[in-house]
């Protein structure tokens, strides 16, 4: 039997991978490994009384059914899910890049969009509550590889995908653990897979109207990219111009060009405390949230700010 690996022999391993671009047998994974879940999994998600992540918390306050949120980095829809669990009742459109994740997702949409029995009306009345796009978000169109970490030859770490070459390696260690003891996994191996996806940005997938989601007011914005989270918004100028909605990015007080593109659009950094937001200038924790000052005056008539 593999001995069990740590800190140093994960680091080592990641960066032959990320640093040294070494791609031998010990250190890549040929194939794409299946999914670790299937569509089973969405009643129980949906029937979760908790959140994965308290911080979803806030968007409960976004009630009106008119209202969309965009779901960039969904997984295998645990972060819509939430969305929804919080009290929100906003349409959520996913985006997700692993093709395996694709039955998952799509799924999620057939099980909420069902019609009732009164078709007629629901051609009237029901909106579209889930919508998936099977396609990574950039900040321009094209093919991107993304890398998906594989342990112990069969079971993926898909929470840290990403297309971005040079991730931090101390914390991509340290959310391979977390990851590892969360599910009761002695890491025995780690090898990265490297798969080619088709990518857009926010601002084309708007425009292309392909979307059966009402997009005239998009209330806010999460991403999870694992460190892609600036070219993300680089994509969605247009989007942000327009709608100024809540935006919720992982690391992205730690993301240099986050910043700047929430300071050019007129956002502020603000802090959960709560289910609720407020302004903080030196915000902490693994997501950073940024509101628009035009909003402000909403956000507190809806409970989102005090």
């Amino acid at each position: 039997m593999q001995p069990l690996l740590g800190r140093e022999e994960l680091a080592t391993i990641l960066r032959r991978y990320f640093v040294q671009g070494d791609r031998s047998p010990d250190v890549v994974a040929p194939d794409m490994p299946p999914a670790d879940v299937d569509p089973a999994v969405i009643d129980e998600l949906l029937a979760r009384p908790d959140l994965h992540d308290a911080d979803y918390r806030v968007f409960g306050h976004f009630r009106d059914p008119r209202s969309t949120i965009l779901d960039v980095g969904a997984n295998f829809g645990y972060s819509a899910t939430s969305i929804w669990r919080a009290g929100a009742a906003a349409a959520v459109v996913s985006f997700e890049p692993i093709p395996t994740y694709a039955p998952v997702l799509a799924a999620l949409g057939d099980r909420l969009n069902r019609p009732s029995r009164r078709a007629w009306l629901d051609r009237w009345r029901r909106r579209k509550r889930h919508e998936f796009h099977n396609v990574g978000i950039s900040d321009e169109e094209g093919v991107l590889e993304f890398h998906l970490p594989v342990l112990n030859g069969d079971r993926i770490n898909s929470a840290l995908t990403t297309a971005y070459g040079s991730p931090d390696i101390e914390s991509y260690v340290e959310n391979t653990l977390f990851f590892a003891r969360a599910n009761g996994i002695d890491i025995r191996s780690l090898r990265m897979h490297a798969f080619r996806a088709r990518v857009t940005t926010l601002d084309s997938w708007v425009s292309s109207r392909v979307s059966k989601v009402d997009l005239r007011n998009i209330v806010a914005v999460k991403i999870d990219t694992e460190g892609y989270e600036g070219h993300v918004l680089a994509g969605a100028q247009t989007l942000l111009r327009r709608h100024r909605p809540l935006v919720m990015a992982e690391c992205g007080h730690s993301i240099p060009l986050v910043g700047d593109i929430m300071r050019r659009h007129g956002y502020v950094a603000l802090q959960r405390d709560g289910d609720r937001l407020a302004i903080c200038e030196s915000p902490s924790g693994v997501n950073a949230f940024f509101g628009h000052v035009q909003h402000f005056a909403s956000y507190r008539a809806i409970g989102l700010m005090a």
